[in-house]
């Protein structure tokens, strides 16, 4: 579990009475700061990854313009089987001409691991993106799999209460010949904006060149679409934010059969030199670490936080 006294050390520095607002830190001189980032996820096929991550930005801005390092514990385990692996990155964000980037790039003693991305700042955002990870299964550890997944998305604005989203990408896995090819989109009606309410429709769909290569959930095809209820609001300057949805998901081979999701999120205001971001979810489609059971399901828990000085 993500540990406590990170979480009771973030949560006292929020409850302190501070000596600058948010507008006063974007103008302050860059100073430094240390943050915290832990992840917990596990699947009904009894795969569970823990990551705990301690970073000292050497200059920190705000939360768009800091640099820094960071160590990371990782374990993965599973039935019959543990592993945990140290890591270490080079992290940070910052703007370049009109466009916001951040990233980290780091080794975990074998190979080079990490995530960037940098997106415009125009209502039609569009971003690039590339993340270097372990293949979070018995084989992909044990092998020393990575997983390389890039892409591109962009935001198609639809007047004042509709809005698209578009995303492609290709994923290697490190394994031998196969390459996933993946399309998705959503599409977000705001029927209630005073009240933070959305409908919204999310689709996705992947194809294989190499079905069933490895010890991963790797049919031929997959798709699913499923609609959502979404639901928004800042009180006090703390955002609110959650998404329950139900549809259908179907596979090469496979009947249609249902698919569900829950996301849950909290992110205190930026003052007080702190900030606290909780993220949860839980769904029951298709992730890398699923080995193809018919009762699949996935969930997840990320605590990140940051304190400057």
């Amino acid at each position: 579990m993500i540990r406590r006294a990170g979480i009771a050390a973030l949560a006292l520095a929020l409850a302190l009475p501070g000596l600058a607002t948010a507008g006063d830190a974007a103008d302050a001189a860059p100073g430094p700061a240390v943050r915290m980032d832990g992840w917990q996820g596990s699947d009904s096929d009894g795969n569970r990854t823990r990551r705990l991550a301690l970073g000292w930005d050497v200059a920190h801005r705000d939360q768009d313009h800091w640099w820094g390092l960071k160590v990371e514990r990782a374990h993965f385990e599973g039935d019959g089987w543990s592993r945990r692996e140290d890591r270490v990155y080079l992290a940070g964000a910052g703007d370049l001409g009109g466009w916001q980037w951040q990233g980290e790039a780091g080794s975990n003693g074998h190979d080079l691991i990490g995530r960037a991305s940098i997106h415009s700042g125009d209502p039609g955002r569009r971003e690039f993106f590339v993340e270097r990870e372990v293949l979070e299964t018995r084989g992909g550890v044990a092998n020393g799999w990575i997983h390389t997944f890039a892409g591109a998305s962009v935001d198609l604005p639809m007047g004042e209460r509709f809005s698209a989203t578009l995303l492609g990408g290709l994923q290697d896995f490190g394994t031998g010949s196969n390459l996933r090819t993946h399309l998705r989109g959503s599409l977000v009606h705001a029927f209630a904006p005073e009240q933070g309410l959305s409908l919204q429709l999310r689709t996705r769909y992947f194809r294989d060149s190499d079905p069933r290569e490895a010890d991963y959930f790797s049919p031929a095809w997959h798709g699913e679409a499923v609609a959502a209820l979404g639901w928004r609001r800042f009180v006090g300057g703390y955002r609110w934010q959650a998404v329950a949805g139900a549809g259908r998901q179907r596979s090469a081979g496979e009947a249609w059969k249902r698919a569900r999701m829950l996301q849950f999120g909290f992110e205190t205001p930026r003052r007080n030199n702190a900030w606290l971001r909780i993220d949860a979810g839980w769904s029951d489609s298709p992730v890398v670490a699923d080995a193809g059971t018919d009762n699949y399901s996935y969930r997840y828990l990320r605590v990140q936080g940051a304190v400057a000085f």
